[in-house]
């Protein structure tokens, strides 16, 4: 049976496109944007509800990310954490656009002690069958769905997540705290 790449080979040929891009090839700078295309646009998408806007942010991160690769040196581009370096560039469009269209978050701030969202630890891989798993997802609550994705499927840290969802961070724990607990029953459900 065949493997698939591991995050690590993945982080390597992320790294050695990046300083492919460096050197000025047209070829590295359209695999980049293949690479990536679709986790910038579905984190803009998420953040806005809007396709429009999800477009824009989209391109407006691209060119952001690929001038700061062209000036940056290959200590700065280095080996490993190259989409936590590239999805800061999509998590701060997003936060420019909160900033101007819908303000600071406005919901009640929610305290992760009391639900033990800030204990919950979710560094596990479920082996099971993604249409399982899917169709577990899919069943959440909106606001758990998108911070469940935003966070595991996308890889964002907490602060990224609250950026985007334009949410007190506290809020994102609490979310995804639930989301994790209703998957896990979805899961032993079968």
């Amino acid at each position: 049976m065949a493997r698939l790449p591991s995050r690590t080979y993945s982080d390597t040929a992320a790294a050695d496109t990046l300083l492919n891009l460096k050197k000025g090839g047209r070829n590295a700078l359209g695999e980049f944007v293949w690479l990536h295309q679709d986790m910038f646009y579905c984190i803009a998408f998420i953040g806005t509800l809007d396709p429009d806007a999800a477009e824009a942010l989209t391109i407006e991160a691209f060119r952001n990310a690929i001038a700061f690769v062209k000036q940056a040196s290959p200590k700065q581009i280095g080996q490993g954490a190259v989409w936590e370096m590239l999805s800061t560039f999509i998590v701060e469009a997003v936060g420019n656009y909160h900033a101007q269209h819908s303000g600071t978050p406005s919901g009640p701030q929610t305290d992760p002690t009391m639900d033990g969202s800030s204990q919950m630890d979710w560094e596990t891989t479920v082996i099971l069958g993604t249409v399982r798993v899917k169709r577990c997802i899919s069943s959440l609550p909106d606001e758990q769905k998108k911070v469940f994705i935003l966070r595991h499927q996308l890889r964002l840290s907490m602060p990224q997540v609250a950026t985007v969802m334009n949410e007190h961070q506290e809020n994102i724990m609490a979310w995804l705290h639930r989301a994790r607990v209703q998957v896990v029953k979805c899961l032993g459900r079968g």
